[in-house]
């Protein structure tokens, strides 16, 4: 994608009523047409896309475009000799895809009593994030079920030996296996979209994302090439590494990298949930809690531990008959798993 351009020199910018005076609204009633880089820079600028006139086809926006508007806005700015405490009031974040748009301030002691604290840093960029993904990307859900009664007595019968060699054996680490086996087949759920080049990017490589709830909310370290290590090895990582993350000892360079992303309820109790992909990734698993469910087999009613899984995909780069296929294929290698 683009690269961000150089942080301005001065934060003194000409107030809002002169800056859009600058450009008439270029595609009035239409959503600028940029790509992320460039909406995150014009977010983080205080700057309103629809001011701001595109120079590729189509008019299209390009970083270029909003370093020839700032600069407008500075130049106008040092013909008025702006004083510096007045500033653009639109610098405040702003979620993806709401150019223009002011949260507004609402009094809710009006109706009752309410106790209020501020967000943390990291709940701000999970919240930033998560808007960016939702309004960017056309996600779609797709639910099934997977008998794990086998796989839960295979478990049963290595959790010993797991435990003898210092680590706990969980589904999470059997999952993991899986779906790695999984994405190989179907390669299009291991890619990215390239939208700068409107190129589908191919990953050759099995980094997922495991996602970990801690006090400071989701945090999703990454576990690297799980399609190279042992029931036993991604045991020990995946235990470590969630052990640094909820110490908040989790070093960054493990957030980053993944090529797919695991989201396991299953432990709080949750059943079919729809996960919001972790851009710019093209997909997202989430893991429900088992339940022992009556299912016919063999034209007999028996008891059989089912497990919720919910696919989300990107829809830009994924087609719902691509997604039924690697649910289909994911609940084949967890209920014949041979890991």
């Amino acid at each position: 994608g683009e690269s961000a351009p150089p942080p301005p020199k001065s934060d003194t910018l000409p107030p809002a009523e002169d800056a859009g005076t600058l450009e008439e609204p270029v595609t009035p009633g239409r959503t600028p047409v940029a790509s992320p880089s460039v909406r995150k820079t014009a977010r983080e600028l205080g700057i309103d896309l629809h001011l701001v006139k595109g120079s590729e086809r189509g008019g299209r926006i390009v970083l270029a475009d909003v370093k020839a508007y700032v600069q407008r806005l500075r130049t106008r700015a040092a013909q008025k000799s702006t004083p510096p405490a007045e500033r653009l009031p639109s610098r405040q974040p702003r979620s993806a895809g709401t150019e223009g748009f002011r949260p507004e301030r609402i009094d809710f002691s009006k109706w009752g009593p309410v106790t209020s604290e501020p967000m943390s840093s990291t709940r701000r960029t999970i919240a930033k994030r998560m808007a960016a993904s939702w309004s960017t990307v056309p996600h779609v859900t797709q639910f099934d079920d997977a008998d794990i009664t086998r796989l839960l007595e295979l478990k049963k019968a290595h959790d010993a030996e797991i435990a003898r060699r210092g680590a706990r054996l969980t589904l999470t680490a059997f999952v993991l296996q899986a779906v790695a086996a999984t994405l190989k087949a179907h390669p299009k759920f291991n890619a990215s979209l390239d939208e700068a080049a409107q190129r589908i990017v191919y990953k050759q490589y099995y980094h997922l994302g495991v996602a970990v709830d801690t006090d400071a909310g989701l945090v999703v370290p990454v576990i690297r090439d799980v399609d190279k290590k042992t029931l036993l090895e991604l045991s020990k990582e995946l235990q470590a590494v969630v052990e640094r993350t909820r110490q908040r000892t989790v070093a960054p360079e493990e957030l980053q990298g993944g090529t797919f992303t695991i989201s396991n309820q299953g432990g709080i109790g949750g059943a079919h949930f729809t996960p919001i992909i972790k851009s710019p990734e093209v997909a997202i698993l989430g893991v429900g809690r088992g339940r022992l469910t009556p299912i016919v087999k063999d034209g007999a009613v028996v008891p059989r531990m089912m497990l919720p899984l919910a696919l989300s995909y990107d829809h830009r780069v994924i087609d719902g008959a691509n997604a039924a296929r690697f649910i289909r294929d994911l609940i084949q290698a967890l209920e014949q798993f041979e890991g």
